[in-house]
């Protein structure tokens, strides 16, 4: 087993607001989720950042988050470490899912799952999901990856013993 840093940050702009009252947490400041490979941060932004030629699954600077009060850090046993980045190189480049978003609130509000795209795009708990699962960790094993929000996503590998 290896262990894997996970990170979850929230925010205080509206959108960070709206995605932690509709994920109905009892954590409060978690509205993006991200995971640390390749000695870096890689994340799913739906606004393109440092030289991102677009919204997606990019990596970012390893000290992106250092100091931002906001952060929570989990560290998680992941059985197949080489699995997890063989699925994170082919996420990387991939289109933001805003419409996994949507999919994804639609989930919280009102507990049915609606039609999603799979990997043709994704939000940032789909990715880290993804990449965690490819590892052999069954996160969050009722859900499709597209709706696997941050809150639930930390809830469950809190549950699973993650530090």
């Amino acid at each position: 087993m290896t262990q894997v840093r996970v990170g979850f940050v929230g925010g205080d702009t509206l959108l960070d607001k709206a995605i932690e009252a509709v994920s109905g947490s009892q954590y409060a400041d978690i509205s993006h989720a991200f995971i640390y490979l390749f000695d870096s941060v890689l994340e799913a932004e739906g606004v393109k950042q440092y030289s991102d030629p677009y919204p997606g699954v990019w990596l970012h600077p390893p000290d992106k988050y250092d100091g931002n009060t906001h952060v929570k850090i989990l560290t998680v046993d992941l059985p197949d470490l080489a699995a997890a980045q063989s699925k994170a190189r082919e996420l990387i480049g991939t289109l933001y899912g805003y419409t996994d978003c949507i999919a994804t609130a639609a989930k919280f509000l009102t507990g049915t799952g609606i039609l999603t795209d799979g990997e043709k795009t994704m939000h940032c708990s789909e990715t880290v999901t993804r990449i965690l699962r490819a590892g052999g960790l069954n996160v969050c094993p009722d859900l499709k990856a597209d709706e696997v929000s941050p809150v639930l996503l930390y809830e469950d590998l809190k549950k699973m013993g993650a530090l």
